[in-house]
């Protein structure tokens, strides 16, 4: 498990300042501190090719795995500005999809099949494909995978999410503020913090990524993805603080502090938060678990009431 000062280290490394973006009527204009440039290295003949027969696919939600594919094998001939362009545009449809294919799974026929193969999230694209048996239901297990999406179950039920590790493909080709995107959502997409409503990584790790969120919203805030980030961040902080209805921060009886995560506080003061604005909740907050004895009095309780509204309210 990465411990949090190799996890920020790894922050510095790759979440430098870069070409941010700005989306206004589809097109993406890229340029240092957000100001339009023209996209003089992308603008061959070749690459509007490119785009315009990807445009095609991608607008069009019946050909998204095409776009999908397209994307993969033509990318490369391009130069980053339409590379990000069409990453984004190609994320964009995605998510636009996902709801209206995600009724094709939700029928009792389906279920009942991916149920009987005993289907979990620890398996691989593969492995559910040498289990799934019903010709109709491998179709769509293909036609996930085909789309970008990945298949999961939570609840007894099976759903399809984004699958943003698909997208590192692409961040050779990409500007650097979107290739930091696609590691911080491909992060929470292979291991989510929470499942069934319960923190299921380290407290440790769970800060880590809190902070990269953070350090992200501080170098690129003219990013395209910036206000996605914001709305993850909110979250992340929201746990750190408050923890999650099966995984509380405080005890719901004592309402003292789970001993692992003091521990990981600890952690941080520490090595030092730096400048990085989410750690910086943490050298109050322990003075005051200090003096209360880890306990959320109501003093703890006011600072943790407004440092989760300042978040949320980003």
């Amino acid at each position: 498990m990465r411990t949090l000062p190799e996890t920020l280290a790894k922050t510095a490394r790759a979440v430098l300042l870069g070409t941010a973006l700005t989306l206004a009527g589809g097109t993406v204009f890229a340029g240092v501190g957000g100001q339009p440039v023209a996209a003089a290295s992308a603008s061959t003949a070749d690459a509007q090719t490119v785009y315009n027969q990807f445009r095609k696919y991608a607008s069009n939600p019946a050909s998204l795995a095409q776009a999908r594919k397209y994307l993969m094998n033509h990318i490369s001939k391009v130069g980053s500005w339409y590379g990000t362009v069409m990453t984004l545009q190609l994320e964009n449809a995605q998510k636009a999809g996902l709801e209206q294919f995600s009724e094709k799974l939700y029928t009792d026929s389906v279920q009942r099949a991916l149920m009987d193969a005993e289907i979990n999230n620890d398996m691989t694209y593969t492995e559910i494909l040498k289990r799934v048996k019903a010709p109709a239901v491998r179709k769509l297990m293909e036609e996930i995978w085909d789309k970008g999406y990945k298949l999961e179950t939570s609840e007894g039920m099976y759903y399809a999410v984004m699958h943003y590790e698909g997208f590192k493909v692409f961040k050779p080709y990409v500007s650097k503020d979107i290739a930091a995107y696609i590691d911080i959502m491909a992060t929470e997409s292979n291991k989510p913090s929470t499942f069934d409503a319960g923190i299921v990584i380290t407290w440790d790790e769970l800060i880590g990524r809190a902070a990269i969120m953070s350090d992200y919203v501080q170098d690129y805030p003219k990013s395209n993805r910036t206000a996605a980030i914001r709305n993850e961040m909110s979250y992340t902080v929201r746990l750190v603080l408050l923890g999650s209805d099966n995984t509380p921060a405080y005890d719901y009886d004592t309402n003292e502090l789970d001993p692992e995560l003091r521990r990981a506080y600890d952690h941080v003061l520490m090595e030092g938060p730096g400048d990085n604005k989410v750690l910086n909740i943490l050298p109050k907050l322990v003075t005051l678990l200090d003096a209360a004895g880890d306990k959320k009095t109501p003093a703890v309780e006011s600072y943790l009431d407004q440092v989760v509204k300042q978040y949320t309210e980003l």
